[in-house]
């Protein structure tokens, strides 16, 4: 329960270190990382240019409407496309009226160098293609030039729709192209969403990836010692679900934060670019929701802790009661785990309301925020329309700039609890990279296996899991080639260890152990346990075929194979099964017996061929009437190679050519199965012990 919670500890928040941890992952990726701001910053300005094009279809095509003023006076209302010059008179555009101040202009009208009359402009090209129409308003223009004619704003009044078609020519065809325009706009706002949420996904997969690589490369290169210590549910969870939490980072927040973010800024930018002054009231009816947002976050944080606290909880109380649930129905204990688990659930309930709760409360506010601000700009836009300080073009263009300023709002402030889960599987992650437990691998001495003879000593071998606790003290000891020597004790004696710190999963505290004379820590721990190998205890089988099994994944041929079974006893099982070697294992050797899997991991041994063999109580699984075949095999393997056997049955090593009596972690007795029993010392008690069990169990 303490490892769970610890595992569930979550952090403030962002946390830039953890960040700059993660992006060096991302580095290699960076120009996908490149393409997809590209294709952020054209769909953030796709997304701005949709309003404005609806403004400026408005005001350009819809309600073009122009008035006269000074050419002397024309410069202070905008750029040029916004005026057209006369032979005695300037118009410009009225949405330029918004460039200047209201007093300016009364100042401009008194003085007369400024009209209040509306005209509107009418093609030149056009009146020469319909002289009749033409005629019938000659006499109320009021300017022209050589391509345009300006005429009152109700002359369009006298003629039939048909007819004012023709005359506004000009403003359909310009509405024409801004309806092409937007379809345009629409489509590469489409594209470049499309991309930059696929090429940050795909970014995404590929930190993933070289993550898991790494959290299984760094589990793999740790020692046993450590491993042993951590449950398999945590470094499983550590490169499955804690890594996907990270994938969100780039899903949720660095693709949709990112964009949210910048089209947030858009907004305002182009709002200012429109008209400042509507702008800078409008921001000020969204500054509350920036105080709104960090109370939501706040509140979200502690409801999100709440949440993480109880499923940890429930997940730990489940584990533990679903694996030991013989012990709750054996001594009736069913009502207590179901009143238990319930107050657990419950809490968890409780919890995920809490945070309903937060949400449910956030989202109308942000609503009634984005209503108020419509409202806003309703309100103060048509009483700067009247008075001629912002155009009905950009009036509405506000109202749809509004409603892309709140929509990245709501999903911001959910954002942050993605992040901050985010930012918790990153801890994690980086905290088991950051656990190094590896033994040294700086070995450079290299030895030809032709040569090697496999002489191995034991020197003054000290060795403790903790400290001031010794397991081995002073062991010395040699094993000769093509010995085989046995190292028999009670529990705890220290013969486990003894072949651990032989094969380098674990390191001498003191002395040394030597391969050929050699320290076997200036050897590459490849080349070490390719030379020393071992049988353990507990056989491991993979989900695969006994030949995959045998294998290992080297290139041996079925040959060798066959023989190596036959060498061991494990040929006429396999005769039995229909698909011989290409038979499937179930996980961890479930549909084999205990011998047959102690039998093929014989088999894999005497394939790859070590000069060195280790058994590690490789028969104490073996019932006594398989025994004498277990013993041929254990003769097969080691014959003609040095080999260490470890057992607690005695009967198997009785043949070995010296048996090391270990007790305390020290060596207490050497010699012949023969020679130690003359001795009458520890050997011939534990002989004496075995063979009285054994005689018991028959009896």
């Amino acid at each position: 329960m303490i490892e769970h919670q610890q595992d569930e500890k979550i952090i403030a928040g962002y946390d830039p270190v953890l960040v700059g941890r993660i992006w060096q992952f991302a580095r290699p990726y960076w120009r996908l990382i490149a393409a997809a701001l590209v294709f952020l910053i054209v769909a953030t300005i796709g997304e701005v240019l949709v309003p404005v094009l609806i403004q400026r279809t408005v005001d350009h095509e819809i309600l073009d409407y122009w008035v006269a003023v000074d050419a002397g006076e024309v410069q202070r209302f905008g750029p040029p496309d916004h005026r057209e010059e006369m032979r005695d008179v300037v118009f410009i555009r009225e949405e330029a009226l918004d460039n200047v101040s209201r007093s300016e202009r009364q100042r401009l009208r008194d003085a007369g160098l400024l009209t209040t009359d509306r005209r509107i402009l009418i093609p030149t090209s056009i009146l020469t293609d319909h002289p009749e129409l033409a005629a019938s308003i000659s006499d109320r223009r009021v300017a022209a030039n050589d391509a345009m004619a300006a005429y009152p704003r109700d002359v369009l009044d006298t003629f039939e729709p048909e007819e004012r078609l023709i005359l506004r020519g000009r403003n359909l065809d310009g509405l024409q192209r801004n309806v092409v325009l937007f379809l345009a706009i629409l489509a590469g706002v489409l594209v470049a969403s499309f991309g930059q949420v696929y090429i940050t996904a795909f970014t995404g997969q590929l930190v993933m990836k070289d993550l898991r690589m790494r959290i299984f490369g760094h589990t793999i290169d740790q020692h046993l010692g450590y491993l042993s210590t951590q449950p398999v549910g945590r470094l499983v969870t550590r490169a499955t679900n804690d890594v996907q939490t990270i994938n969100e980072l780039f899903t949720s927040i660095l693709a949709e934060l990112t964009r949210n973010i910048s089209l947030m800024a858009a907004v305002v930018i182009t709002m200012y670019s429109l008209n400042a002054r509507l702008a800078t009231i409008v921001l000020a009816s969204m500054l509350p929701i920036v105080v709104v947002t960090e109370l939501f976050r706040r509140r979200a944080r502690n409801a999100f802790r709440r949440v993480r606290r109880a499923v940890s909880t429930v997940n730990a109380y489940l584990s533990e009661y679903i694996s030991g649930m013989a012990i709750v129905q054996l001594f009736v204990q069913q009502m207590r785990s179901r009143r238990e688990f319930g107050e657990r659930n419950g809490e968890l309930l409780r919890a995920h309301l809490s945070e309903m709760q937060v949400f449910a409360v956030f989202r109308p506010i942000v609503d009634l925020m984005s209503t108020l601000s419509t409202a806003v700009v309703i309100f103060f836009g048509a009483r700067f329309l009247q008075v001629e300080l912002v155009s009905l073009g950009v009036l509405i263009a506000f109202t749809n700039l509004i409603r892309r300023f709140y929509m990245p709002v709501m999903s911001i402030s959910e954002q942050f609890t993605v992040l901050q889960s985010a930012m918790a599987g990153a801890e994690r992650v980086f905290s088991l990279l950051d656990e190094d437990y590896r033994i040294p691998d700086a070995g450079t001495r290299r030895l030809e296996r032709s040569a090697l003879t496999g002489r191995i000593a034991f020197e003054q071998v000290d060795f403790a899991y903790k400290p001031d606790e010794p397991v081995l003290r002073d062991l010395s000891f040699t094993v000769e080639p093509g010995q085989l020597v046995a190292v028999v004790g009670y529990t705890g004696a220290g013969k486990t260890t003894l072949i651990n710190l032989l094969t380098r999963l674990w390191d001498v505290g003191g002395g040394r152990i030597t391969l050929d004379g050699v320290d076997i820590r200036e050897l590459p721990l490849a080349t070490l346990r390719q030379t020393v190998q071992q049988i353990q205890q507990d056989v491991h089988l993979f989900s695969d075929t006994i030949r995959a099994n045998i294998t290992l994944g080297a290139d041996i041929p079925d040959e060798a194979i066959h023989s190596a079974c036959r060498a061991v006893q494990l040929e006429e099982y396999l005769a039995s099964l229909p698909e011989g070697l290409d038979t499937e294992i179930h996980e961890r050797g479930a549909n084999l017996s205990a011998g047959q899997r102690q039998l093929i991991s014989f088999a894999r041994a005497l394939v790859h061929d070590p000069p060195v063999l280790v058994l590690d109580e490789a028969t104490s699984s073996i019932d006594s009437e398989t025994e004498l075949r277990l013993q041929r095999a254990v003769a097969a393997v080691t014959g003609g190679r040095t080999s260490l056997v470890i057992a607690h049955r005695l009967s198997t090593i009785q043949h070995a050519d010296r048996i090391v009596v270990l007790s305390h972690g020290e060596l207490v007795e050497s010699g012949t199965h023969v020679e130690l029993l003359a001795r009458d010392g520890l050997y011939t008690t534990l002989y004496r012990l075995q063979y009285a069990q054994q005689g018991s169990s028959r009896d």
